[in-house]
Formats: C-alpha cells, structure tokens, sequence
C-alpha cells in the first residue's frame, strides 16, 4: 500500500560545536551516499531545518547555545519527528537517558568508533523511514474511506465487524443484493483484495479499532 519514501530525500544534520570533531562525523558518513549537513550550534539547524525533510539527526549534548535536550524539545513541540542520536561526555548518563525518555533514537559515549556511529545512522534512517511510510500508510487510508459514501461507511463498519451480508441487511433495513452492491464498491474503493486486507486498511486508518 506504502507509496515508499524515498532514501534521497533522507538528510543528515550534525551539530557540534567542536569542528575537527563535526568534520570527522562528517566524513564518517560519506559512506551513506545522503546528503550532511554540519552546524556548530543548534540555533543554526533549527533555522535551516525543513520540518517535512526525512533523515535523522545527531547532535552533542552538551553546547554553548542550546543544548542537546533543548533542540530535542524544540523538534518535538514543532512536530519534527526526525529521529536523535546524542553524543555524550562523561559523567553525562543521566542526561542521555532523559533524552531516551523524551523519545531520542540513541546515544553515543565519547570516545566511540565509526562502525558505532554508522550503525546507530543507519538504526535511525531506517526508523525513520518505516515511520514516514507508516504515517503515508495511515493517510491513504483514511483518504479511502473519505471517499466512501455514508452508506458505504455503514457497510464497511459492519463488514470488519464481522457481520454477514444477511445479518448486514437487517440492521440497515436492506436487501442481502443492495448489501453485495454496497460492499462490491467498498472493496474497490479502499482497494482490497479480501476482507482480511480490508480490516487491516480500516484499522490502520483509524477507521476500525480492534478489540482484542
């Protein structure tokens, strides 16, 4: 169903304010083939931050400006679901763990090695990409049942209820034919092959809540 997001649009942003150490980062990552983009304080990717741009970032925790958890509550009260790897010093465990808390991917502990920071990357573009296709996922599928008319809507709420066609009939005072007609149409419509892929369209967008 997924219309895919594509690794192109993936940016990485970098913040240190150290920049021998945020050039190595940087060189690091060439291997990814993505675009990086390199800031000495957090102020600066904040202004040249597209919210709707996929990727990841990774930042210090700790910088003169705004620090690490500062930008962290600054993406998530602006909606910018970009995934955050932090680097640490010592002695700064307890706030890297307020960060996993507040929804950071990982965090690195000074000094670590390459094959760690490309690993921890490469974790958090595939998250965030699994969560862009997942958010399109849910969009499409309520854009689907939008489409449906009230009648079809009745029919679809009953269909992955579980209800049978003559049991359908009853309740909206139809015929089973009218029902088979209506749910022809539903079918077409949300674009599912069985009734099966139907219940998973409807409960991804929101439609139908299964009660387990």
């Amino acid at each position: 169903m997924s219309g895919g997001v594509a690794e192109s649009q993936q940016i990485i942003h970098v913040i240190d304010d150290d920049p021998p150490f945020l050039a190595a980062i940087s060189r690091t990552l060439q291997v990814l083939n993505l675009p990086v983009r390199q800031y000495r304080q957090a102020r600066q990717c904040i202004d040249g931050l597209d919210l709707d741009s996929g990727g990841c970032l990774i930042t210090d925790l700790r910088m003169p400006d705004m620090d690490g958890l500062g930008l962290q509550q600054w993406l998530n009260d602006h909606g910018c679901h970009l995934p955050v790897i932090f680097i640490t010093g010592h002695g700064d465990t307890e706030a890297a763990v307020a960060a996993l808390k507040h929804g950071a991917v990982d965090f690195l502990r000074k000094p670590f090695r390459e094959q760690e920071l490309l690993d921890c990357v490469r974790h958090a573009l595939r998250q965030e990409r699994d969560g862009r296709r997942q958010a399109n996922d849910e969009r499409e599928a309520r854009r689907r049942f939008d489409d449906l008319t009230p009648r079809e809507k009745e029919v679809l709420e009953l269909v992955v209820a579980g209800c049978a066609n003559k049991v359908i009939a009853q309740r909206l005072l139809i015929s089973p034919r009218t029902v088979e007609h209506h749910r022809k149409h539903v079918m077409l419509k949300m674009r599912a092959r069985s009734t099966s892929e139907l219940i998973t369209i409807a409960v991804l967008g929101g439609v139908y809540r299964l009660h387990l």
